[in-house]
């Protein structure tokens, strides 16, 4: 299914006053504000062994930003930056994934970062979780990599093997139980996939140390996460 084909379901979605239906930058961005594609030539999913996701897009000054300049800056934006060399070091090609998030539409203001407001919403939040099964259902991936706590928060009621991301103290004892990572997942729609909680890439210089993996540590301990499932 093309990215083009979910708009009609994303614009139905009942927004709060917290957030801001986007989309339409044209270039490299993070689904709902672009396609969530690589190339610039591309609009299927179905092809996308990977989804990358995240918790919500930004700010809307932001993506006004984002979108005047027709796509989001992968040098300068540290979420983009750090993702893509740790994507390189496990050998994974962007142009297969789709980089996506959990949370639809743009933060009406305040800091693009933290736990996103959406969460207060109980039925914008819900409506947003129908919609994550639906970007699944449209892609079947292979492996999802969660970018930080709130994503995994938010996918754990969509599927009984993710009971344990539902309170998550830190990534500490979710490492120290082998939680990190979950495999052969199924969810309410009767997608099958597996999943990595990785650190948030644009806070992944401060934190990643304190990520355990086997015997690894830190960032080869992300990297071996992610690399023992493919």
């Amino acid at each position: 299914m093309p990215t083009p084909n979910l708009l009609h379901h994303l614009h139905s979605l009942p927004y709060p006053s917290t957030m801001h239906p986007i989309h339409g930058i044209p270039g490299i961005a993070f689904y709902p504000g672009g396609r969530g594609l690589w190339k610039d030539d591309d609009t299927n999913l179905s092809d996308k062994k990977y989804m990358i996701l995240g918790q919500d897009f930004d700010t809307l000054q932001a993506f006004a930003k984002v979108k005047n300049e027709g796509r989001e800056d992968i040098h300068k934006n540290a979420t983009w930056r750090n993702l893509l060399a740790f994507l390189k070091e496990c050998n994974i090609a962007p142009d297969d994934c789709f980089f996506t998030n959990a949370i639809m539409g743009a933060r009406m203001e305040g800091s693009n970062s933290g736990r996103s407001p959406a969460f207060k919403d109980k039925a914008f939040i819900d409506a947003c979780r129908a919609f994550f099964l639906l970007q699944l259902e449209a892609q079947k991936p292979k492996i999802i990599l969660v970018l930080g706590k709130e994503p995994a928060r938010f996918l754990a009621p969509l599927s009984d093997g993710l009971s344990a991301w539902n309170k998550l103290p830190n990534f500490a004892r979710i490492d120290a139980a082998n939680e990190q990572i979950k495999k052969s997942v199924t969810f309410k729609n009767g997608i099958t996939t597996h999943l990595v909680l990785l650190t948030h890439p644009s806070f992944r210089t401060s934190n990643v140390h304190r990520r355990r993996f086997g015997a690894e540590e830190g960032h080869q301990a992300e990297v071996g996460m992610v690399t023992s499932l493919k």
